[in-house]
């Protein structure tokens, strides 16, 4: 065969498996910036409710600091690393008892692929009824911290001890959240070998007006 011929088959093999790994790259970085809008998508939906419930802990009507004469003026009822439960009045009808909010994770790996993610659970207590209403957020959450301060201002590492249940709760000031999210399944960066878990963490410390 022609030494020319070959030369040339050489060179158009190279050029079309440059041209497939190309694409293949191309084909990954699309879908990996989908995956990260979309991850950045449910760190905003967990946020938000975040951003409402803890600020507005210990309302009561027309914002007003929560008043019960069975349990005195108790606005936090537990607060551990991950979880956290405490007042406030979800409806601002003067007519109910402020309501019972916790957040806490739960390692129960709802999530085939990715074998970190949990859920993260919001239930809400009606105090007037005893009913419980648990909305399970199963969006890629593969961590949720608790930090507690009982002094505005504290470097990150000057933490409390987890109050728990006990009396140091009336000392809690701050609250520092961390949320980590992570895609379901991996996205590639080559055509073989491991694949990684696109992840966004935030973190927010709240000063909640009536632990003040």
């Amino acid at each position: 065969m022609n030494l020319g011929i070959v030369i040339s088959y050489i060179i158009a093999g190279m050029i079309f498996l440059s041209i497939a790994m190309m694409n293949i790259r191309v084909q990954n970085s699309a879908a990996e910036l989908t995956i990260t809008q979309i991850v950045r998508e449910h760190v905003v939906t967990i946020t938000d409710m975040l951003n409402d419930d803890l600020p507005n802990m210990g309302y009561d009507v027309n914002r007003t600091t929560r008043e019960n004469s069975a349990v005195g003026n108790k606005i936090l009822e537990f607060a551990y690393q991950d979880s956290i439960s405490f007042y406030r009045n979800l409806t601002n009808d003067p007519t109910r008892t402020p309501d019972r909010i916790t957040w806490k994770l739960i390692d129960d790996n709802p999530a085939a692929g990715n074998p970190d993610i949990k859920t993260l659970a919001r239930i809400v207590r009606f105090e007037n009824t005893g009913t419980p209403d648990t909305t399970r957020i199963r969006l890629g959450v593969t961590d949720f911290q608790l930090r507690y301060y009982s002094t505005v201002g504290l470097p990150l590492a000057s933490n409390m001890s987890d109050p728990g249940t006990g009396s140091t709760l009336s000392d809690v000031k701050q609250i520092h959240v961390v949320l980590e999210v992570q895609s379901r399944e991996p996205v590639y960066n080559r055509a073989t070998g491991p694949g990684r878990f696109v992840r966004t963490v935030w973190d927010k410390r709240f000063t909640p007006s009536n632990l003040n």
